[in-house]
């Protein structure tokens, strides 16, 4: 079985002060049947301008049960994990931002598209929801990896 449609981006490098983030690396990955049976993934490296020199392809990954049931497994773990309603810090402690917008409406986002600042988050979260969201960003290097896209070094 396929997952739902959906558009995932992971950007590591949400955190800022006065100046917002230069994130080191931004990966796009969106898979919208019937159209193709593959997730398309683009990949960006903002602060690396020799990387931003290279004329980056997007990659694919294919459709496999094992894909599927890591696709349903991160949408299952953000469906669970707070938010800020207006994401200002990085709760989650790894300056790393998951947007996550699936085919029913279900939007996740752990970052402004700014970055977060230094700000004191009125969210609290338990150790659970940081071992939790630590599995989100395994599985989104998993599925990066699979693409084979281009590592910043």
């Amino acid at each position: 079985m396929s997952p739902e449609p959906f558009d995932l981006r992971i950007q590591h490098g949400i955190t800022g002060g006065f100046a917002p983030p230069v994130p080191t690396a931004i990966y796009d990955l969106s898979w919208k049947p019937p159209t193709t049976s593959h997730i398309f993934l683009v990949s960006h490296f903002p602060s690396n301008t020799e990387v931003q020199l290279l004329d980056l392809k997007p990659q694919s990954i294919p459709i496999s049960d094992d894909t599927t049931k890591l696709v349903s497994e991160l949408e299952l773990i953000l469906r669970k994990l707070p938010i800020e309603e207006m994401p200002s810090s990085d709760i989650y402690g790894r300056n790393i931002g998951i947007f996550w917008q699936g085919a029913d409406g279900f939007t996740w986002v752990n970052s402004a598209p700014e970055g977060c600042g230094g700000t004191q988050s009125t969210v609290q979260v338990t150790e659970n929801d940081r071992k939790a969201f630590n599995r989100a960003v395994e599985i989104t290097e998993i599925l990066v990896k699979r693409g084979v896209a281009h590592e910043s070094q």
